[in-house]
């Protein structure tokens, strides 16, 4: 599968700091579906085939890299918090740790969905305020120009 980043970019940038992850844990399959799912509806379908073609390195660089690699943890993250073995659904467990609690799980999803969130705003905000510089792009597709969810309430413009 063609991609916009690469599973060591998002292990790279989005979780640098926090402990160990193999680059293998992340597919290309998530990447694809973070792609359509979060930065698709912001930049356009056109645009983000252009991405793919190798055009806009810098937008690509500083705006959709790390907006792609903190939408690819957030959709992957609580499959991370849990494995799946032959014997089930577990949560990964240590001599020297503990499996976190369930309020802690919830409050690393929320921090990651918001660096998203705050990533995606940039990327957006920097395609509105340099549309020029970007045939493909069409202010009237982005989703954030229509919609935006603030404070838990959905507003339509």
């Amino acid at each position: 599968m063609n991609t916009l980043i690469t599973p060591q970019q998002v292990v790279d940038i989005a979780f640098a700091g926090s402990f160990y992850l193999s680059p293998q844990s992340i597919g290309s399959a998530d990447i694809v579906a973070a792609t359509a799912r979060y930065v698709e509806p912001i930049a356009g379908r056109a645009l983000i085939d252009a991405l793919a073609e190798g055009k806009y390195a810098e937008l690509l660089e500083s705006y959709v890299v790390p907006a792609l690699a903190f939408a690819v943890r957030a959709l992957v993250q609580p499959a991370l918090a849990l494995r799946m073995g032959e014997g089930g659904l577990a949560a990964p467990r240590t001599e020297s740790s503990t499996a976190p609690t369930s309020e802690a799980t919830r409050a690393l999803q929320r921090s990651v969905t918001k660096r998203a969130r705050q990533h995606l705003h940039r990327l957006s905000d920097h395609l509105n305020n340099n549309a020029s510089l970007y045939a493909e792009y069409d202010p009237k597709l982005n989703i954030l120009n229509r919609c935006s969810i603030d404070g838990g309430l959905v507003q339509t413009f």
